[in-house]
């Protein structure tokens, strides 16, 4: 979606620049029954405000419900603020009422019931479509109770300081992932364990993702994929 694919440009953006919707304030009561108007207001951030947006999205919409930080006001927003543009790419508005519910459970997936035999849909087609029905996605090297590897476990262990749902995917399990390794590969360019998606987006493997969260990056993008991830299937 293009929400989430502006969004995850936000946190690597020096200066990054938001249009919102807002009402116009028009005088008199006569206005109650008149169409809302509406202005466009350009909210420029040059860095997130202590590693998030500062702001909460109603879920549902991309309707700001409350200001989480005190620099979101002066950064421009404002609670009503209906967001339209992310890094000058409109947001979708063919499903605005269809959004996922936020998803803040956390948990291991499994891509095949484990019982063999061949897969009537190729590995990586299971995988793509993975990255479409859940927001945070991490593929690891073992589980994130017991990871392989010290980059795995940090990874595990980032997510799960960040106070959000995601899933994973022990990659190294052969019986019910089946070539999940190679799929991921495929996808990711590299053979390097684990590997974050967010929104449908690489962010990394985990020296990327311990970049990004020392640098105070992602959580921003953790935080927009939960809030802003579309439900294809409400749209169907």
């Amino acid at each position: 979606a293009a929400a989430i694919g502006a969004a995850a440009a936000l946190a690597n953006s020096a200066h990054a620049r938001r249009r919102a919707r807002r009402a116009a304030a028009t005088p008199g009561a006569a206005a109650e029954k008149e169409e809302t108007k509406a202005e466009l207001v350009a909210v420029s951030m040059d860095a997130p405000l202590d590693g998030r947006l500062g702001v909460a999205i109603q879920e549902g919409r991309r309707t700001i419900s409350s200001l989480k930080h005190e620099g979101a006001f002066a950064a421009g927003w404002r609670i009503g603020d209906v967001i339209v543009e992310v890094n000058g790419q409109a947001t979708d508005d063919s499903c605005p009422e269809a959004r996922r519910p936020k998803d803040t459970t956390r948990g291991m997936l499994r891509m095949t019931p484990g019982a063999g035999g061949a897969l009537t849909v190729p590995m990586l087609d299971l995988v793509k479509q993975l990255l479409v029905d859940f927001p945070i996605v991490l593929f690891l090297d073992g589980t994130v109770r017991l990871p392989n590897g010290n980059l795995s476990a940090l990874a595990a262990r980032i997510l799960a300081n960040a106070d959000v749902g995601f899933k994973a995917i022990d990659c190294s399990d052969e019986r019910y992932n089946p070539g999940v390794r190679e799929a991921v590969e495929a996808l990711a360019g590299e053979y390097a364990l684990p590997q974050l998606y967010v929104g449908g987006q690489r962010i990394g493997n985990g020296y990327d993702i311990d970049a990004l969260e020392k640098e105070g990056k992602l959580m921003v993008r953790l935080e927009l994929a939960e809030q802003m991830a579309p439900n294809p299937a409400a749209c169907a």
